[in-house]
């Protein structure tokens, strides 16, 4: 009898994501909505609806939950329970906003909200923010709020960050979803992870994300920005306030104490007149300055959370709002400080300190503020950021053409955008684009083939701010700033709005709104500057490992060795050899769950830890991971090869990762990359003296991938004939990670390991050999497995080409020919065990 096998379960993921896809087009159709994806999460990240949805409620709060429990499975959400509702707002244009937050068994996600916005007739009319639909972590701690906190202060004690000594105190503990590689736009790893904010209150702000099962870092970013009132001297001790509101001005406050006051003020008037917005935090903060502040490195301004802090010479109008500007970013999209994101964090903080310095009068004089019409560098001191900043020596950016400072002026501008991961990923020159499209919106002009008419700093500023207030989210990126310029424009259609000034007298209704004119010079302008353009290419972002071709199915059904690490260390052995151990912090090679890029199952992790100072506190050393002896069969076809999967993310050629290995019981040896047949060693540890990596100088894996702060999985094979393995031969290996005294990424992880003879039982041979015949081969749907001995057949297991396990069939103990359904697997090569009573048989099957 013929028995029919359903591969559904095993494909109930891939095609659940099928399903969802199908809702999200109805979603599209129905509503000729325009839709943005996500790379990181592979979900919408922006909706806007060209026809409002039909909604049956009343009101915005009741028809954003409608639209919710009806479309769900178009954010790939398994239920409309994993949102929570937040809040409803209504901004000071009259529009009203919904917001909903992303939990997962009752712990928030990290930005995972999706936001609804309303037109004046209630109408839906855009979606954004950021859904995750990969979860699979535990979200029962292993350490405690406490603990996690004092190791955020231990790490950044290490990091050398606090030059004015103050004590560092956790003032933020909180648990979530932290969906590691958002911000880069990469792929999403989530973790259970206490979002730690680190703070001295003066020179130290940092996030960090600790693991909550392994007290592992797993993400820092930064809340200090370089570059009632209060101004201070050198410090915020009582003794040193040199001015507060209601005293008499100017005193005797300096020139650049006397900015600061001034300055300070018409930002306060230019938010609260223009957009209702009082103070940096909505609620009328005092708003601190500390001028000539010990703890920055001069020439530079800055805001850390606290107080905006400057040196003399950079206390220019410009530079002084730039810095508030950061502040209010912070309580209202609260972009976070890296990559795109950073750089938009960056261009706002730009704009409004340039929109405050033409529009407020002050320290202009003998300036040519004229219109620009050309790319000149020279003439008009108009969009130029930081031109009396007398420390600067001049503009330190050109908003008009960031090329002059050396700034890409559109994404797509090789020459300029920066492609490393320094500077936070570049956040202060890949400002660039965002900036030149404010200026080239407000003033109008022509670029890269596209025409822009000005449409004024009325229309400009309450453009920006909207889609600051109620689109960005904190890892938006510049595709999403286009989406968020798009549907603000749409939101302020018809609306009068207000006028900007810097006084304590409001310009009151300006007479300006937007109309669909606007609307078209905006997405010119950031077609112009290619604001969804993907920097990739240019970049040429590339993965340490390569895709490489699949192995022979034998490497994987029927090796001669096979670690998956599932059951533990078994016969390996695990040691630390550190060069100082009075400070080396314990740690060794360790089985882990919750991998990153959401695979499955376990693999075994060596840290490269963010701690030590290079100094005193030293963390070089050695983690060895030691296999057991593996004996060759005295079979002397083919070839002997090891293959094995891994992740590798370490400091770039100051700590990495590369294998040795003991052939025979001799000595041990540094696996040459010459023995690699994919995926060797991608780079050189430093072996100058500035290393104290014990692995100083070797061949090893290192770095992280292209445009990333992270790795991703990948397989190197190895030709063992290259070292001497011959039949009969017996080798150990040790896969060892050097680290330097200080800092670190994330580490390497090892996962299935094969060693493997592809002569000795290649698919061609066992077919010719076997019982078993299947058919078709290829196949686009079902194929047959014929028994050609007189045994019943009792399970099938079906391999993808990594060697994983997909799922594994019982068969009736009187099976004899059996009926597989793959009509639903992806394209590609699998391998079939087929077991019968007497004997199993490997067939490799391509599915078409």
């Amino acid at each position: 009898m013929k028995k029919t096998l359903s591969l559904a379960i095993a494909l109930a993921y891939a095609c659940s994501f099928a399903q969802e896809s199908k809702e999200l087009a109805k979603l599209r159709k129905e509503n000729n909505a325009n839709v943005t994806i996500s790379n990181a999460t592979s979900n919408p990240n922006f909706i806007q609806f060209r026809t409002a949805p039909q909604l049956r409620s009343s009101n915005a709060k009741a028809k954003a939950a409608e639209f919710l429990a009806e479309n769900f499975k178009a954010f790939n959400l398994k239920s409309a329970n994993d949102l929570v509702f937040v809040e409803e707002k209504t901004d000071n244009y009259g529009l009203k906003n919904v917001i909903y937050r992303q939990q997962y068994q009752g712990i928030p996600v990290y930005d995972g909200v999706l936001k609804f916005h309303f037109n004046a007739k209630e109408q839906l009319t855009s979606i954004n923010g950021n859904a995750l639909s990969t979860i699979k972590v535990s979200t029962t701690p292993n350490i405690s709020a406490t603990e996690a906190g004092n190791i955020a202060k231990s790490l950044v004690t290490n990091q050398d960050l606090n030059k004015s000594n103050i004590a560092l105190e956790a003032v933020k503990t909180n648990l979530l979803i932290f969906p590691k590689n958002l911000a880069q736009g990469g792929i999403v790893t989530p973790y259970l992870a206490y979002e730690i904010e680190v703070t001295n209150k003066v020179d130290v702000r940092e996030f960090l994300f600790i693991n909550a099962h392994t007290g592992e870092l797993v993400e820092q970013f930064t809340g200090i920005h370089p570059i009632d009132r209060q101004v201070y001297e050198t410090n915020r001790n009582a003794s040193n306030l040199k001015w507060k509101e209601g005293d008499p001005f100017p005193g005797t406050l300096t020139t650049w104490q006397q900015h600061e006051v001034v300055t300070s003020e018409h930002v306060y008037n230019f938010f609260k007149n223009a957009f209702g917005y009082v103070s940096y935090d909505a609620a009328d903060h005092t708003m601190i300055t500390v001028n000539n502040d010990p703890t920055i490195s001069c020439p530079n301004a800055r805001w850390n959370g606290t107080y905006a802090g400057y040196c003399d010479g950079t206390a220019t109008d410009d530079v002084i709002a730039h810095e508030w500007g950061h502040a209010y970013t912070e309580y209202t999209s609260g972009l976070i400080y890296q990559y795109q994101s950073g750089a938009l964090n960056e261009s706002y903080s730009d704009v409004w300190g340039e929109t405050i310095d033409l529009i407020n009068n002050y320290m202009d004089e003998g300036e040519n503020l004229n219109i620009r019409t050309t790319a000149s560098c020279s003439g008009s001191q108009r969009w130029k950021m930081g031109e009396d900043a007398t420390a600067f020596g001049g503009a330190i950016r050109d908003m008009w053409n960031p090329n002059c400072n050396g700034q890409p002026s559109r994404v797509l501008d090789a020459n300029y955008y920066y492609c490393g991961t320094a500077d936070n990923g570049g956040v202060h020159t890949n400002s660039g684009p965002t900036n030149h499209l404010y200026s080239l919106l407000v003033d109008g002009g022509t670029y890269n083939g596209y025409t822009i008419a000005g449409i004024g700093f009325v229309k400009a500023a309450h453009l920006w701010w909207k889609a600051q207030t109620s689109y960005l989210t904190a890892t938006s990126d510049f595709a999403n700033f286009a989406d968020a310029l798009e549907a603000a424009a749409n939101d302020l259609i018809g609306i009068n709005l207000q006028g900007l000034s810097t006084t304590i007298t409001p310009a009151g209704l300006s007479g300006q709104s937007f109309n669909a004119t606007d609307l078209q010079n905006i997405k010119n302008g950031i077609l112009a500057v290619q604001l969804r353009s993907s920097p990739a290419t240019q970049c040429n972002y590339q993965p340490i490992l390569k895709p490489v071709p699949d192995l022979c199915a034998n490497a994987t059904s029927n090796p001669l060795f096979k670690e998956d690490w599932e059951n533990g260390l078994g016969n390996w052995t695990v040691s630390n050899i550190p060069t100082k151990p009075t400070t080396w912090e314990a740690r060794d090679w360790a089985i882990k769950g919750n991998l990153p890029k959401s695979r499955t199952g376990n693999a075994i992790f060596a840290v490269d830890p963010i701690n030590g100072d290079c100094a005193s506190n030293l963390q070089n050393g050695i983690l060895r991971l030691e296999s057991p002896t593996i004996t060759f069969p005295t079979f002397s076809d083919g070839k002997y090869e090891m293959a094995f999967n891994h992740y590798v993310a370490t400091e770039s050629t100051w700590d990495g990762g590369n294998i040795k290995y003991s052939l025979n019981g001799g000595n041990w040896t540094l696996l040459p990359i010459t023995a690699f047949t994919q995926n060797g060693y991608n780079n050189t540890l430093d072996g100058t003296s500035q290393s104290d990596n014990p692995l100083k100088g070797q061949r090893a894996f290192t770095g992280t991938d292209g445009g990333s702060l992270g790795g991703s999985w990948g397989q190197s094979v190895i030709d063992l004939s290259k070292i001497g393995v011959t039949s009969g031969s017996n080798i150990k290996f040790r896969f060892e990670l050097g680290t330097d005294g200080c800092n670190g990424v994330e580490g390497w992880y090892l996962d299935e390991i094969y060693v493997y003879n592809c002569s000795t039982l290649a698919v061609e041979d066992v077919q010719k050999q076997n019982s078993i015949s299947i058919y078709p081969n290829p196949t686009s749907g079902f194929v047959t497995i014929q028994n050609k001995k007189n045994t019943s057949l009792k399970n099938v297991e079906v391999y993808n080409a990594a060697g994983q396990l997909i799922q594994k069939f019982n068969l009736n103990s009187n099976t004899k020919n059996a009926s597989l359904d793959m009509s639903q697997l992806t394209n590609g090569t699998y391998v079939l065990k087929v077991i019968s009573e007497t004997e199993s048989n490997t067939v490799k099957v391509i599915k078409k």
